[in-house]
């Protein structure tokens, strides 16, 4: 029996990946912020470059359908555990789920993939102090609370009482999108959050982009210490299910479309004048209620058509916080898009791998005023399934992309542009890896700021560095107009990327134009 026993004392010692803490409890990071911040983006980061660390992962959506695991493709990345995935969904400062949440913990505590750590993202409408006694109670210890906090953001969501109480008690800020944001913002935002938090730690950062050391205590996690190198292995994400909302909304007769919406109970501002426009740019209204609703739809959108009229009505809808999901485009059927929308200088759609199962759309709109959401989502239902006649428009829009490719192959500063999948086309700006400007930043950068300004709409296809631009122009379109402000912007992206580097010797002579 003792020959069992101390075999048995000896496996543990050489297969459990935490016997540095003496058999102790699994480490815990708890990320929160308000919609929009850059939670998942935190996440995405963490798991990419996590090296040889087993990480386990809970999201509490806000929504009731859990578009955060499409975002973070946690159904891929289970399988290779041969894990199911469920969803946690509806996550707010007010639901009750203590008991899914609890159970979710504590298959994770029993679980014999033996994480050396557990990451936690809170919705966006959470208070973290509500998951602390959970994890207590399974025995997992709380390391850190980690707030990000969208810099350019900060001073119009200041005053709501559940911001307040994200930053109660936590032990680090990631003041994230600092690009997006003048060093006057970032600068009056430290001063705030140093306020409010009683000195915790703030940091700066674009795309939540920080070591991983600075958001989780690997000092006690022999595979971190022993290897740092690179690994194979997939991370690990467990969702656990929570209560939907039914599905309200007519379908309009389309059966591969659904509509779900849902209210939480109204979220108080804190203490003091604040602004009462209904405008999200411009502060929230006291007494403010959130809600949220869902687009899910097998049938491919039409590009044309969204860039048209659902971006102009997510411009134009009153009171809306966020917009995430994926997206599948009937021109470009094959990528993946995931689609960002978290204010008017935030508008993305990215695919950056092909589809694992059956292409469908998946979007998820939260905000304060539910009768523009649900505007919002008519319009949506209105392109949903319609394919555009393609004989006219098709023919003018061709002619529009080989003007408009015309222009971007004189141009210098810009790789040769392609009409592989007409009438898209295909362009992105040169980088220069020797002096460390990658194209992903520049033209990164470039779909960012144009998709800001509102008149045009860039998605962008990414496969290991190299970072594509694609461009639609619809008939509705000035080929020229087009490129005289995708030039103009260009310039101001280059030159403020570029400014550190002296001409004659980084060689950016391309990029003067």
């Amino acid at each position: 029996m003792e020959g069992n026993q101390m075999s048995l004392a000896f496996e543990n010692r050489v297969f459990n990946r935490r016997a540095g803490l003496g058999g102790g409890r699994m480490g815990c990071t708890l990320v929160t912020g308000f919609l929009g911040s850059g939670k998942t983006t935190l996440l995405r980061h963490l798991l990419d470059n996590r090296g040889d660390l087993r990480l386990a992962v809970l999201v509490n959506e806000f929504a009731d359908s859990d578009v955060d695991s499409l975002l973070l493709d946690s159904v891929r990345l289970n399988a290779a555990f041969n894990l199911s995935t469920v969803s946690l969904t509806h996550g707010c400062a007010c639901c009750k789920m203590r008991g899914p949440f609890r159970e979710s913990l504590q298959r994770i505590v029993d679980s014999k993939h033996n994480f050396d750590c557990l990451l936690v993202e809170t919705s966006g409408l959470a208070e973290p102090d509500k998951f602390v006694a959970e994890l207590e109670q399974v025995g997992i210890n709380l390391d850190l609370t980690v707030a990000v906090v969208d810099a350019e953001s900060l001073d119009k969501i200041i005053k709501l009482d559940i911001v307040k109480k994200q930053l109660e008690h936590v032990d680090l800020v990631l003041l994230n999108k600092c690009d997006l944001a003048t060093l006057s913002q970032v600068a009056d935002a430290e001063d705030i959050l140093e306020r409010m938090t009683g000195g915790a730690k703030v940091v700066r950062s674009q795309f939540c982009k920080v070591p991983l050391d600075l958001v989780i205590d690997c000092s006690k996690i022999e595979a971190f210490n022993a290897a740092k190198e690179d690994c194979t292995v997939p991370p690990v994400l467990s969702h656990e299910p929570l209560s939907k909302m039914a599905f309200r909304g007519a379908t309009h007769g389309n059966p591969s479309v659904n509509i779900s919406s849902s209210i939480v109970d109204s979220l108080p501002l804190a203490d003091g004048d604040g602004e009462t426009s209904k405008s999200p740019q411009y502060g929230l209204p006291h007494d403010v209620s959130f809600s949220s609703v869902t687009f899910e739809s097998e049938a491919p959108l039409s590009l044309s058509l969204f860039q048209s009229k659902v971006l102009t009505s997510v411009s134009n809808t009153i009171g809306l916080l966020r917009g995430k999901g994926i997206l599948c485009f009937l021109e470009d059927r094959k990528s993946r898009f995931v689609f960002q929308w978290s204010g008017l200088k935030k508008v993305e759609a990215i695919s950056a791998r092909p589809w694992d199962g059956a292409p469908k759309s998946c979007l998820v709109f939260i905000g304060h005023d539910k009768s523009a959401l649900d505007d919002l989502i008519a319009k949506i239902l209105q392109i949903a399934g319609t394919i555009p006649k393609l004989s006219t428009n098709n023919h003018i829009s061709q002619e529009y992309a080989r003007s408009f490719s015309m222009k971007v192959a004189a141009d210098g500063r810009f790789k040769d542009p392609s009409l592989q999948k007409e009438p898209l086309v295909i362009f992105g700006l040169k980088g220069s890896p020797l002096r460390g400007i990658k194209e992903a930043h520049l033209s990164g950068a470039l779909m960012r700021v144009v998709n800001g300004k509102g008149n045009i709409f860039l998605t962008a296809t990414v496969s290991g560095e190299e970072y594509n631009l694609q461009l639609l122009l619809d008939e509705g379109s000035d080929p020229d107009e087009a490129w005289n402000e995708i030039r103009l912007v260009a310039s101001a992206v280059i030159s403020k990327i570029c400014k550190n580097f002296c001409p004659c010797r980084s060689e950016l002579a391309t990029h003067v134009h």
